[in-house]
C-alpha cells in the first residue's frame, strides 16, 4: 500500500497518474511518517542541486514539474513489511529524489519466494 499526508488533489492525482492498483493511506498528521524517522527537509534538502538537476531534465523532456503537496519540506521514504510485521526495507529519504530503485524494493520479496 502506500501511505501519503495530502488528501487533496494530490493524492487523486497520484493515484490517477500511476494507475495504482492497492489502497492508497491517508496519513494527515503525519503519525507514521515520524514515526519510522522521516522528518521534513531543510530548503536545502528539497530544492537542492538534485532537484534543480531532476526539474531540469523534466523540463527538457517537455514535462513540468508538479505542484507542491501541502508540507513541501516532508521527506518520505520506503517501508517493505512482511506478512509477518518484519520490515525487510527501511529508506529514509534525503530529499524528493532519493528513492531506492525498484528492483532493489522488490528483491526481499522475490528472494522470499
Amino acid at each position: 500500500m502506500v501511505v501519503t499526508f495530502d488528501a487533496d488533489f494530490m493524492a487523486l492525482a497520484y493515484i490517477k497518474e500511476i494507475n495504482l492498483p492497492w489502497p492508497l493511506l491517508l496519513d494527515s498528521d503525519q503519525a507514521l511518517y515520524q514515526a519510522y524517522g522521516m522528518t521534513r527537509g531543510s530548503w536545502w534538502n528539497v530544492y537542492g542541486l538534485p532537484s534543480i538537476w531532476k526539474y531540469l531534465k523534466l523540463i527538457a523532456q517537455g514535462r513540468l514539474p508538479g505542484r507542491p503537496g501541502k508540507d513541501w519540506r516532508q521527506l518520505g521514504g520506503d517501508v517493505l513489511i512482511d506478512p509477518q510485521g518484519v520490515v525487510q526495507i527501511h529508506h529514509v529519504s534525503t530529499g524528493p529524489h532519493d528513492r531506492p530503485s525498484v528492483d532493489s524494493l522488490l528483491s526481499p520479496i522475490e528472494a522470499a519466494q
